[in-house]
């Protein structure tokens, strides 16, 4: 599921990208730790290469602050994840712990992998978890069958920035499911049977005591990025206790990996 790939300052981003490639067949969740104290222009030039060399980049960033929700899509590459208490009811800039989601949730063409690189970091809490798909199976299958057959049996649409996808929460077998979900961007005109099911998940994944067990927890500093399978994870955020404006700053993309 997870691997961590420590490097020193000096290494160049098609080394970056090749150890990424070379584990990512086994591996869910790789974190790259790379020590860097230069300019910000500097670390999205490194990690422009990485992503060019690791495979093909979709540009799906979103900017919170374009409109509502349903015309945030900018085009560009990379968007940012940096705490600003300016911008309401928005995760991305906020310290709150942010549930466990898929990115690609809304978004029917979302490549294989989601990145995010730290420009800097939270001095206090704010890591990246991580639940593995198979796990969450496991933790259903043994504290919520019913609503598991319910995930397994239920289209239920996702919308956000103009993009909609509608799929079953949970697919595919036991051994490799793949995931399609975010509370907060299920569609809004659910039927009530769907709007239990929705409210009903939401709060397993918040209470149920394996998957809170089972979550990997990846601290970025600045330099360091973590790569993940969007699909074949959950990801949030843990709560964080900022001092100043951007004290956790980080930048997201997405990337087809090739092989």
């Amino acid at each position: 599921m997870f691997k961590k790939i420590v490097f020193d300052s000096t290494i160049n981003p098609s080394a970056v990208a090749e150890a990424i490639r070379q584990d990512w067949l086994d591996k869910k969740v790789i974190h790259v730790k790379r020590p860097y104290q230069g300019e910000a222009e500097e670390l999205r030039a490194f990690y422009d290469e990485v992503l060019e060399s690791l495979g093909d980049p979709v540009n799906i960033g979103e900017d919170a602050t374009a409109g509502d929700r349903d015309n945030q899509r900018t085009g560009l590459r990379w968007m940012e994840i940096r705490y600003d208490p300016n911008i309401p009811d928005a995760y991305r800039h906020s310290s709150n712990p942010q549930p466990l989601h898929t990115d690609g949730s809304y978004i029917p063409s979302f490549p294989d992998a989601a990145i995010i690189y730290c420009q800097s970091s939270a001095n206090n809490g704010g890591e990246t978890v991580f639940l593995d798909s198979k796990v969450l199976i496991e933790a259903l299958e043994n504290e919520a069958p019913e609503l598991l057959t319910r995930l397994r049996g239920n289209i239920i649409p996702h919308s956000r920035s103009g993009d909609t996808r509608v799929s079953k929460i949970i697919e595919g077998d036991t051994q490799d499911p793949t995931l399609h979900w975010n509370y907060y961007c299920v569609a809004k005109d659910i039927n009530d049977d769907l709007q239990e099911l929705r409210e009903e998940f939401h709060q397993f994944l918040l209470n149920s005591q394996k998957v809170q067990d089972s979550l990997i927890a990846v601290a970025l500093r600045p330099g360091d990025c973590v790569i993940w399978k969007d699909d074949k994870t959950l990801h949030g955020r843990n709560s964080f206790d900022p001092k100043i404006k951007s004290e956790r700053f980080l930048w997201k993309s997405a990337v087809h990996v090739r092989h």
